[in-house]
């Protein structure tokens, strides 16, 4: 389904394991444009942002969240991440199912993360980091999904506008 009008879904459920590499997805000649993107600058506010959140706790629509664990950044995820917002750019989709049926589990599994607990947030069509977050903020889906206490670590990646945030609770934690 291709939704250009609404800017946000949830998703945050387990299903099995297939396997490829990040470098399998993206063309060789893509690579270097697409992690050009998820510079370390942007993903470190954006793991700030949501840290902030987390110490603070919040309301995600009519439930009160309270103040919960700071997350830790995971490259696994990141590359999971980027892997999803890659795919959503270059073949013109917004959706939690990647083009190839994939879904969140599936990614996180595929970069090499395992886990015993996952969610993912996307976005299409905010500029920057601060515009993003505040979407996710205000959405009561997205925020259960940053302020959830059973998430331990975080990546995130943009591509174009198509931003991801994929979270874990490592297996051994």
């Amino acid at each position: 389904m291709r939704i250009r009008s609404l800017a946000l879904f949830l998703l945050g459920f387990s299903f099995m394991f297939t396997s490829c590499e990040l470098e399998d997805f993206l063309p060789a000649d893509q690579e270097t444009a697409a992690e050009a993107e998820a510079t370390p600058e942007g993903m470190s506010q954006m793991l700030s942002l949501v840290n902030e959140l987390r110490s603070e706790g919040c309301r995600c629509g009519s439930k009160y969240m309270p103040p919960v664990a700071p997350l830790s950044w995971d490259a696994d995820l990141e590359r999971a991440a980027l892997r999803h917002a890659y795919d959503m750019k270059s073949n013109d989709f917004f959706d939690h199912t990647g083009s190839d049926g994939t879904d969140v589990s599936d990614r996180v599994s595929d970069a090499g993360y395992s886990w015993q607990a996952v969610g993912e947030n996307i976005a299409w069509g905010y500029r920057d980091i601060q515009s993003v977050f505040a979407g996710w903020r205000d959405s009561p889906g997205h925020c259960r999904n940053m302020m959830n206490g059973n998430f331990r670590q975080m990546g995130s990646a943009r591509v174009g506008n198509y931003w991801v945030q994929a979270f874990a609770r490592p297996r051994s934690s």
